[in-house]
């Protein structure tokens, strides 16, 4: 038999924090607006809403969005740069509530297990040029098949950016409105098992990672993060 996990084959992730005051416009946008009009575009195929569990700001709130889609093509096709071009009056008002904005077109290179979750895990990865397949090689052997094994995670998946194509964005309206940074890491999203600690699987990936002769530095921010909001193409809507 056969499960389904991730939708697609490349996915943008967007790492936002806004105001707290901003928070009620902000949401409203996003759930009744941006997220219909991305996910009606061709191929686009979900899109996913969380909210960090930890807010260290009072004052700010930090989101971070997953949108998965059919390929890594479509993050540049003339119809996804045909709708930034052409950006909402209600879009314009919110992006510049951005305080922070971080974003990035990925190929998913590795994906284990099956299912979703309400809590997911998202981890940044640094890793030095010549420890990039390596890394990769353990993360599909060894780091997810074991997080998974130990029914911490249900399923997980390594997301690396690809610059040329999340740049596609910079020149169009919106793009050219929203002042946004490249991560210039890799990101492990993992579907958290209930009732487990997001530090524990943190920590079992630093185990992992010890003896492989790459540097446990390489694993950087981690944070837990809770689904607000999901919306899928209604062709990925099985009967």
């Amino acid at each position: 038999m056969h499960f389904q996990s991730l939708s697609g084959a490349a996915a943008l992730v967007n790492w936002i924090t806004v105001g707290r005051s901003d928070v009620p416009t902000f949401d409203d946008w996003y759930n009744y607006q941006h997220v219909p009009e991305r996910v009606s575009t061709p191929g686009f195929m979900r899109a996913r809403r969380f909210i960090a569990t930890d807010q260290p700001d009072s004052a700010e709130a930090n989101y971070l969005t997953v949108y998965e889609t059919a390929d890594l093509s479509v993050l540049n096709s003339p119809e996804y740069l045909r709708r930034l071009n052409n950006p909402t009056e209600l879009t314009q008002r919110v992006i510049p509530t951005f305080r922070q904005f971080r974003r990035a077109a990925c190929v998913i290179s590795v994906q284990r297990g099956f299912g979703s979750s309400s809590r997911v895990l998202a981890i940044e990865l640094s890793p030095e040029r010549r420890h990039e397949q390596p890394l990769r090689t353990l993360i599909a052997d060894t780091l997810l098949p074991g997080v998974i094994a130990g029914h911490l995670v249900h399923t997980a998946c390594l997301m690396e950016p690809d610059a040329a194509v999340s740049s596609a964005k910079d020149s169009t309206r919106e793009g050219l409105a929203t002042a946004s940074a490249l991560p210039a890491s890799w990101t492990i999203l993992a579907e958290l098992q209930t009732g487990v600690d997001a530090e524990r699987v943190i920590k079992e990936f630093g185990k992992g990672i010890e003896g492989s002769g790459i540097d446990p530095k390489t694993i950087g921010s981690g944070g837990e993060f809770q689904l607000l909001y999901e919306l899928r193409a209604a062709a990925n809507i099985a009967a």
